[in-house]
């Protein structure tokens, strides 16, 4: 396990799509926060659609969003760890669909 990033293993979680990852978000906060993230990633279908995509499984939107709490499994996150509490629930969304970068 790195000291800079953290996966939460959860046997409740979607295989795909979706991770819940430990780390320095350097959006909001300097110092490392739970994140729910989801992401869309592209299908051979999506390239045809789309030219500004290059290959399967490339990002094409992806939203993170601090959290406490496991949503899959309940599990509290910050077991053994500072945190403020107030701070915690920011969100971002990036779609990356495009030519270039939208961070909404």
């Amino acid at each position: 396990m790195s000291s800079y990033w953290e996966i939460h293993d959860c046997g409740e979680l979607p295989k795909d799509g979706i991770q819940i990852l430990y780390s320095i978000d350097n959006i909001f906060r300097r110092d490392n926060a739970w994140r729910l993230i989801i992401r869309r990633e592209a299908t051979a279908e999506d390239l045809m659609e789309n030219h500004h995509l290059e290959e399967e499984g490339e990002t094409i939107w992806e939203t993170s969003l601090e959290i406490t709490h496991c949503p899959y499994c309940g599990k509290y996150l910050y077991e053994n760890r500072d945190v403020n509490f107030k701070e915690i629930g920011n969100l971002v969304h990036y779609d990356l669909s495009g030519w270039k970068l939208k961070k909404q």
